[in-house]
């Protein structure tokens, strides 16, 4: 375990302490994958707290990981994030604000398939860099299983915006209630620039310890060249 990793897990341990010691009996905004939304709105009223942590590998080779990723994510009726980003060329730094929303068009089963709009704003920290990202989340239950899929699309633009063309990208995944407390599954999600494909498959594995208190993690494998070879990652979050 590297030394980010091991004070990461210190990080994690005493964010979760200190949100249990606060939180309500609310049940919490559980997340079932950590880059497949799913047909899910903060209900009225409700604040969410998570902490996403990121490590990825370029290849299978790698000692160390290439890149390490963190994000703080307050959610309500719009969630607020701070995306903070690692590389072993730099130290860590504060990368980005997003803010975001979501829409549902209906109550959850009222359609044959649940139909979601996400919109995302970001502003690169230092820089004229806006990015705007749009996702369209369908979902639908099997009784136990639950499905979800999301196309996505995005655009930089500022005067310090590298490119300016529109990216694509998707997620999706499924997931089995094997118990009230514990889903296991599996997500894809990728990217598609220039013609390029990058594509990652991986488990996907959700935990609710008590009604207020979750974690998710999954492990993505690089299908394609484009992607990496590894990519981890686990969101803690906690409902107030």
């Amino acid at each position: 375990m590297t030394q980010f990793s091991t004070t990461l897990v210190s990080v994690v341990g005493a964010f979760a302490a200190t949100m249990l010691a606060t939180a309500s009996n609310a049940h919490a905004d559980r997340r079932m994958f950590t880059s497949t939304y799913e047909y899910k709105t903060v209900p009225e009223g409700h604040t969410a707290l998570e902490l996403w942590h990121t490590e990825s590998r370029d290849t299978w080779d790698s000692t160390t990981p290439q890149s390490m990723e963190q994000i703080l994510e307050v959610e309500q009726v719009a969630g607020g994030t701070v995306d903070g980003v690692v590389t072993p060329s730099e130290p860590y730094r504060l990368a980005e604000m997003k803010f975001e929303t979501r829409y549902r068009f209906a109550d959850r089963g009222e359609w044959p398939v649940d139909v979601l709009a996400y919109g995302e704003l970001a502003k690169a920290f230092g820089e004229s860099v806006y990015e705007v990202e749009a996702k369209a989340i369908v979902a639908r239950d099997f009784d136990k299983v639950l499905v979800a899929a999301n196309l996505i699309t995005e655009i930089a633009l500022g005067k310090d915006a590298a490119e300016t063309e529109p990216e694509f990208g998707w997620a999706a995944g499924a997931t089995y209630e094997v118990h009230p407390k514990l889903n296991v599954g599996v997500e894809t999600f990728g990217e598609i620039e220039e013609e390029e494909v990058g594509a990652s498959i991986g488990p996907a594995i959700a935990v609710a310890p008590s009604g207020n208190f979750w974690f998710t993690f999954t492990a993505g494998f690089g299908l394609t060249d484009e992607a990496p070879a590894l990519q981890g990652r686990l969101i803690v979050g906690v409902e107030l």
